[in-house]
């Protein structure tokens, strides 16, 4: 698993709100260092960017959870 996929899925699976915004910054730079990488035609940045959508709703979707 790719350093971004693990710190997407810490983000979605963490429980603490103390610390879940930390999870996302650190999921949110590790995607963008990827999307850099990337040619404009990947797979993997759909995937990337569906994450970045996924992230920036994950915090009202655990306070409404």
């Amino acid at each position: 698993m790719s350093n971004w996929r693990t710190l997407y899925t810490a983000a979605l699976t963490e429980t603490d709100p103390q610390k879940l915004s930390g999870r996302i910054e650190a999921a949110r730079r590790a995607i963008h260092e990827r999307l850099e990488d990337l040619d404009e035609n990947s797979h993997e940045r759909e995937q990337l960017d569906r994450a970045l959508h996924a992230l920036f709703t994950l915090p009202s979707r655990k306070r409404s959870a």
